[in-house]
């Protein structure tokens, strides 16, 4: 059976895609679809080019808001496009006030408008297709695993709609089991072979330079979950992985841009929101009295004790019993504190300990040191995530819910991990954008 190609895109992919389709469209659409009066045709060609560079990156910043790379279900190309024209949108009014403050002129609005289309249609078309090729193509993974891991796959892969298809192992033993291994992938076209070589009681005797050569990828477990679910498993790494990690978060120069960043947002935010959180106290006064503010001990970078300010959202008496869970929908929250959480006007004050360097904007959240200790206890790796600062927001909670419990408290972790290895300013950035767009929805 011959394999297809895999026509999985990843996100860098769809962006850059994305980017170059906005740029090229402020270029063109000018030079060949535009009278000669148009402002974008007087432009010398650096600068058009630079302008369509503008508008390009403003489309992905917008379309990441949006939500517009995320993972979609099957046949959503009515939200694609919904969500590429309100990108556009906020692009040409981006590419509208850089022209004006460049030529002191406005850009023609049927120009934007071509602008504007031709960026949606090329959008939607490529997502189309490609999309269209991907369903029909669907890489063949074969998980030559434990059973309780294969389980967990199959269980992951039916939940979040994994874009390949598992091989039944029973077929393969039909066929003669792990000696019969190279001709089984040949005859039926699996694509990627996922193995844990660490394990020897699976019985993995193969030979990995005939799979090699036969054209099947052979991915190692923790890689291969890592790569499609955007999360590291904390069941299946030890200390020997993370100490193989390249730990790019303490490197000096990403460590004094995130600095930088942290404390421009930190500025910007008390400055924009103070009357927000004006509004926010008195709200909470007026329904249940003081204080307006709660503080909490947390533990922080390198396991080091510090206290959190927040708005405060729950009854005075909320832990009269002692240290409890915070949940999605507490029943000790007030009205008032509800809302705050919701939309997270709750967590302004924290912008406080950012500009202490006590937490940074993104990065792992903070625990208490109740629940810290007894998490180090239950979950081996759970002491890394103080590796680096805890942040405001972070990758867990940007894809996972509330973690109220040691289980998922571990399912936490595996995405603190995942950022953890794959820490960058653009990371940061997408979490950002992300965020934004989850507190737009009136999601925690």
């Amino acid at each position: 059976m011959s394999r297809g190609s895999n026509w999985n895109l990843g996100k860098g992919a769809w962006v850059a895609f994305d980017l170059a389709v906005a740029a090229c469209a402020v270029v063109f659409v000018p030079l060949y679809w535009a009278p000669e009066s148009e402002t974008l045709r007087a432009l010398s060609t650096e600068r058009l080019v630079f302008c369509g560079l503008f508008y390009g990156i403003a489309f992905i910043l917008a379309g990441e808001m949006l939500g517009l790379h995320e993972p979609q279900p099957p046949r959503s190309w009515r939200i694609r496009v919904v969500l590429a024209i309100f990108a556009a949108s906020i692009a040409c009014l981006a590419l509208l006030l850089l022209v004006y403050g460049i030529e002191f002129q406005f850009v023609g609005r049927l120009a934007l408008l071509k602008i504007g289309a031709c960026s949606v249609v090329a959008v939607a078309f490529l997502r189309a297709m490609i999309g269209s090729m991907a369903s029909r193509n669907r890489p063949r993974v074969m998980a030559l695993v434990s059973k309780d891991a294969a389980e967990e796959l199959t269980k992951r892969a039916a939940t979040e709609s994994a874009p390949f298809v598992l091989e039944d192992l029973e077929a393969l033993e039909k066929a003669g089991g792990v000696s019969a291994l190279t001709e089984f992938c040949r005859e039926h076209g699996v694509d990627e072979l996922v193995t844990m070589r660490n394990d020897r009681d699976l019985g993995q005797d193969f030979d990995l330079v005939e799979l090699l050569a036969g054209g099947t990828r052979v991915s190692d477990w923790v890689d291969f979950w890592e790569r499609s679910f955007s999360c590291v498993p904390p069941d299946h790494v030890d200390e020997s992985w993370l100490a193989r990690l390249d730990l790019r978060v303490r490197h000096p120069i990403f460590h004094r841009a995130k600095r930088c960043l942290d404390v421009f947002i930190a500025i910007l935010g008390l400055v924009v929101l103070s009357p927000l959180l004006l509004l926010a106290a008195a709200a909470i006064v007026l329904e249940s009295g003081g204080p307006v503010f709660f503080s909490q001990r947390r533990v922080g970078f390198l396991g080091r004790p510090f206290t959190l300010h927040k708005l405060r959202t729950m009854r005075t008496d909320a832990e009269a019993k002692g240290a409890q869970w915070a949940s999605e929908r507490d029943s000790r929250a007030t009205r008032v504190g509800a809302f705050l959480r919701r939309s997270r006007i709750d967590e302004i004050p924290q912008f406080w300990n950012v500009l202490r360097g006590e937490m940074s904007i993104v990065g792992p959240r903070p625990e208490r040191p109740e629940f810290v200790e007894k998490l180090n206890d239950e979950i081996p790796l759970w002491p890394c995530r103080h590796l680096v600062k805890p942040g405001l927001t972070g990758w867990a909670q940007i894809r996972f819910r509330y973690a109220a419990g040691s289980s998922a408290s571990k399912e936490k972790l595996a995405h603190d991990l995942y950022y953890l290895k794959n820490a960058s300013l653009l990371l940061d950035l997408q979490i950002i954008l992300s965020t934004l767009r989850s507190v737009a929805k009136g999601s925690r």
